[in-house]
């Protein structure tokens, strides 16, 4: 099955990287290496843009180096328009966060004062919701740019909640979209450690929806993974790891302990596969006082001051490697983006978990809407691989959640109040119908700079 999306045929050479959110700690260093280092993408042109100009030199500084070091002919250049970085950009990286961490404390904290705790709060709950109403905005701005400087260009989403963000890219505009996501490949990488095989040997079928897809069959070596899985758990239990390094620390909330998706791996014969502190904010059940806020599962509330303390750390690292004036050794990273643009300019083809617009990959699903599946990529563009079948009750789920992010979007498209109340009294980690409508107006309040579509 092709999507609708197909590239044209050109020899792989001249490229063009516009990365808006080009200043990103936790993204430039990673991305910037990884252009350099993969086949295809030689003398690839990458222009940084940032709201953050201070940030922005010293990505670019540090990019002029990995590209000295590695030889391939990478180019990195800040500007300060972002129009002049989209111009005539063959992919757009999108990988922003806007209102910074400020903002998202307000997606934790209040919701927080309405008895709702969430792990991470930027895809689903409260904070999901609220974060994809100021990001939609700012992405269909680009999106309408990009229509006029280089209306054939990818957009390559990193940004948080992926789904509705690309949903309404491809709602609303022509451009071409895709989100690129690694819990897949965290959950692989996991169950290699588990059964002792590298991850190469795990061959899995799934489909879903963003931080929800689900490994809907599994072997490990050839062998039926999920039968491995179900020996593994009556010898080991759920809990295995749920009560290891319960720190509250910048390092312990991030890890995945692997309870919540082994709990619904027993109940509905599928796995999925995301970490635990996404999959926890999808369902009413876990993050309970009754569960203390999802620690008996192995789940951790990540906090801005977690966020806050890693992102110094990798700003020193960052002020380190320019003051020493040495990188350390360069290696890619298992992130898809760069592989996946190589492959779509005509390098070497490849399999990749994405975000696209639902052709028929997810026959459960409407059509149109944003879901997770495999898809091959190529210089013909990307072809996504059929899930196949999903068990009844793990679609129903899918459907109750591509609805509710439905709503999601048309309410950030529209500035529309009573669409966003209705988006969050549909959410699962919502269980009082008295407190959504002020906690909407909470955090429709304390985001009021960032969402122009509400002032009317």
């Amino acid at each position: 099955m092709a999507l609708h999306f197909s590239c044209g045929v050109e020899k792989v050479a001249d490229i063009k990287f516009a990365f808006i959110g080009g200043g990103s700690l936790q993204w430039a260093p990673k991305l910037l290496t990884d252009i350099a280092l993969t086949p295809g993408l030689e003398g690839s042109q990458v222009i940084l843009y940032d709201i953050n100009h201070d940030l922005m030199a010293m990505m670019e500084q540090l990019g002029q180096r990995i590209a000295q070091q590695t030889g391939t002919g990478m180019e990195v250049t800040a500007v300060s328009e972002r129009k002049a970085a989209l111009d005539g950009a063959d992919f757009v990286i999108f990988c922003i966060a806007q209102g910074g961490l400020e903002a998202m404390r307000h997606d934790l904290e209040i919701p927080w004062r309405y008895g709702i705790a969430q792990s991470v709060g930027d895809t689903v709950g409260p904070g999901g919701i609220s974060r994809a109403l100021r990001h939609i905005p700012v992405v269909i701005n680009v999106a309408r740019e990009m229509e006029e400087v280089c209306p054939d260009a990818w957009m390559l989403n990193l940004t948080n909640p992926m789904t509705t963000i690309c949903r309404a890219v491809t709602k609303e505009t022509s451009i071409r979209t895709i989100g690129l996501c690694h819990e897949m490949h965290g959950v692989k990488h996991h169950l290699s450690r588990l059964f002792g095989v590298p991850d190469e040997a795990i061959k899995v079928r799934a489909g879903g929806v963003n931080h929800l897809a689900w490994i809907l069959q599994m072997t490990i070596d050839g062998r039926d993974g999920f039968e491995m899985l179900r020996e593994w758990i009556a010898e080991n239990g759920i809990f295995r790891f749920a009560n290891e390094g319960l720190e509250n620390s910048a390092l312990s909330v991030f890890r995945d302990r692997l309870a919540v998706k082994f709990s619904l791996f027993q109940t509905y014969g599928a796995l999925a596969a995301a970490g635990d502190r996404h999959l926890a904010e999808f369902f009413p059940h876990f993050l309970t006082e009754a569960n203390d806020w999802g620690r008996r599962f192995g789940v951790e509330l990540t906090k801005i001051e977690h966020r806050e303390q890693r992102r110094q750390w990798a700003y020193q690292r960052v002020k380190e490697i320019l003051s020493s004036g040495e990188l350390p050794p360069l290696e890619r990273s298992s992130e898809q983006l760069a592989p996946l643009a190589a492959a779509l300019k005509g390098g070497p083809e490849g399999r990749f978990i994405i975000n696209v617009p639902n052709e028929g990959q997810i026959p459960e699903l409407p059509l149109d809407v944003t879901v997770e599946t495999y898809a091959w990529a190529s210089q013909r563009g990307v072809e996504p691989l059929t899930a196949g079948p999903i068990p009844p009750a793990v679609a129903q789920i899918l459907r109750r959640i591509s609805g509710e992010q439905e709503i999601i979007v048309e309410a950030a498209l529209r500035g529309d109040k009573q669409l966003a109340l209705q988006a969050m009294l549909a959410d699962a980690l919502v269980k009082e119908w008295t407190i959504a409508e002020p906690m909407l107006d909470d955090l429709l309040a304390a985001n009021a700079a960032y969402l122009p579509q509400f002032r009317h």
